[in-house]
This record gives C-alpha cells, structure tokens and sequence, in this order.
C-alpha cells in the first residue's frame, strides 16, 4: 500500500469511526478491534460488504467513491448530496464541529 493511500485509508476509517471507540466501530463492522488495527497500520483491507459500510459512514456514495478518493481522483461533477449523506458526513465531526454546524444551518434559515 502507497504512503498515500494508507494515509488517505486511515482518513476514511477514522472519518467513519466518528466519535465511537475503536471497539463500538469494529463491533458494528462485524470484526475484531484487532481487524480495524491491522486496516489502519496497513497490513490488510476490508472485504467489499465492510468498505461498502465503511464508505457510507464517512459520508462518500459508496465503494466507487471510496476508490476514486482512495486514489485521489476527485470528481468534477458532484450532485447535491442527500441530507442522509450530510448526516453521515456530520456524525464524523467532533462535538463542537456538530454545534457549530447547527448554528450555522439556523442561521441559514
């Protein structure tokens, strides 16, 4: 795995991991907290059902998304994304990265 890759892999796992311990992600993953480890120091990689899952969680449109960011391809033509996906994407963010996305959403409206 590139240095590049595994670094862009671990911002993908750790955005999808949230605010849940390693051991609450691993669990919903249906692996050991041994499994993600070995994932994020680069000495293994998902099956398609858990990078489909993993892909959800940091708010990407599923594995061909996670491909293209994985390989650092950015796509040019985006569609909204859905208020699901923007829930996904804020369930990544810390605390009072939530707050202040709140706030700022009320005083959009």
């Amino acid at each position: 795995m590139s240095d590049q890759f595994a670094e862009r892999f671990q911002e993908i796992v750790n955005r999808a991991k949230g605010d849940r311990s390693q051991s609450e992600f691993a669990r919903e993953l249906g692996v050991s907290s041994s499994t993600v480890q070995k994932w994020l120091a680069g000495n293994g990689f998902p099956s398609s059902d858990n990078l489909e899952k993993i892909a959800k969680s940091a708010g990407l449109s599923g594995v061909d998304a996670l491909r293209n960011y994985l390989k650092g391809e950015v796509a040019t033509a985006k569609s909204p994304m859905s208020p699901e996906e923007i829930l996904l994407l804020a369930k990544g963010l810390s605390k009072k990265q939530r707050k202040r996305l709140i706030q700022l959403m009320l005083e959009d409206l």
